[in-house]
């Protein structure tokens, strides 16, 4: 556990301290950047794979959160991000962490496994990779390790309430009995207002991307129009 939490202190110590564009960092009043107790079960696969600086290790199994209880709506990555009412940004980026580290989904609550598919479908959003493409242990591992504490800038990440009009490009999981879920790029059939995560993620070109995910669904990421 003093393993899992100094990594936890280390992932948010470079996500908070990142120094954005090549100019140093502004003094500011020091905030979180992920909820902390979140972000403690979000790492807790380390506690077996503690020598290796990552959360998905060779013995991961793929959890995925599409055919987890309490989705709400068809082609959702998983259950709302906000079931009980509006969270913070930085417990948001919690969850976020959470279901792309595994964890327990609440204290307390049962043991899951990181969701490979949800990674590949944020990959493929800011980078244009194939959602679907077969990922090795290795990749997997090292993609979401980027993700978390390099290329995903959590440290200016907003929540906000946004209206996206009917055929808005979005992604959509349909889950398949023991297989990863299919990831298939479709359309808002009609004008959502929902809360969205705006989180600025570098993508491998060196751009930076606003990746959008929709909370009602599970981190849904949706293109802007």
């Amino acid at each position: 556990m003093v393993t899992l939490l100094a990594y936890l202190i280390l992932l948010i110590s470079l996500v908070a301290t990142r120094v954005v564009g090549g100019q140093e960092p502004r003094v500011q009043a020091l905030r979180p950047v992920a909820e902390t107790r979140t972000a403690v079960a979000a790492v807790a696969p380390l506690n077996r794979l503690a020598a290796e600086a990552t959360c998905v290790g060779p013995h991961t199994v793929p959890y995925s959160y599409a055919s987890a209880p309490g989705v709400v709506e068809p082609l959702a990555f998983g259950p709302p991000v906000e079931r009980s009412g509006q969270l913070s940004t930085a417990s948001v980026n919690g969850v976020l962490i959470q279901r792309l580290c595994g964890g327990p989904e609440t204290a307390g609550g049962p043991v899951r496994a990181p969701d490979r598919r949800l990674f590949a479908a944020i990959d493929a959003a800011v980078n244009g990779t194939d959602p679907n493409r077969s990922l090795t242990q290795s990749q997997w591992a090292a993609g979401v390790d980027d993700f978390i504490t390099r290329s995903g800038r959590f440290v200016d990440a907003r929540v906000e309430t946004r209206t996206f009009r009917a055929g808005t490009a979005t992604y959509g999981m349909r889950p398949r009995p023991g297989a990863d879920p299919l990831v298939i790029r479709t359309r808002l059939a009609h004008d959502d207002t929902n809360r969205y995560l705006l989180l600025p993620v570098r993508a491998h070109d060196g751009r930076t991307v606003t990746l959008t995910l929709r909370l009602r669904c599970g981190f849904q990421p949706v293109f802007q129009p």
